[in-house]
């Protein structure tokens, strides 16, 4: 890389600090070089910092794991299961249930049926048209 040097001008008026030059590079090949030296340095960092968070764990493989969260998939799944037979068999008994108070809610027919097979009626019904 060439570098040009701008000429200092002006001297600092305090002899504390000293102004350093600035440097100016030339474009074409030394913007390509600065560039390549800038963006090799970053993927260096990233690169660290990728092999840095994906490094295996000693302890357990990997394997396992799956074998573990379909372990508890088939147990949810069964509990679930077992929730909707649950469900199925108390709707079962509560219609069992409404059906067994209606039975006792309603009135007995008039009419009797005998062990022969022959049908009394004890009582005529009345018929109400609307006309």
């Amino acid at each position: 890389m060439t570098k040009s040097k701008q000429p200092l001008h002006a001297l600092p008026s305090s002899g504390i600090k000293e102004k350093k030059p600035k440097i100016f590079y030339e474009h074409g090949k030394d913007a390509l070089g600065l560039a390549l030296s800038i963006t090799s340095m970053q993927e260096d960092k990233v690169l660290r910092k990728v092999e840095k968070h994906h490094q295996p764990q000693a302890g357990k493989p990997r394997s396992e794991r799956k074998v573990r969260a379909t372990d508890t998939t088939k147990r949810l799944a069964e509990t679930k299961a077992m929730i909707t037979k649950q469900r199925a068999q108390s709707k079962k008994e509560k219609a069992k249930s409404r059906k067994e108070s209606k039975v006792r809610l309603r009135p007995r027919d008039d009419t009797t049926v005998e062990p022969q097979g022959s049908v009394t009626d004890t009582a005529p019904r009345k018929r109400v048209s609307f006309a």
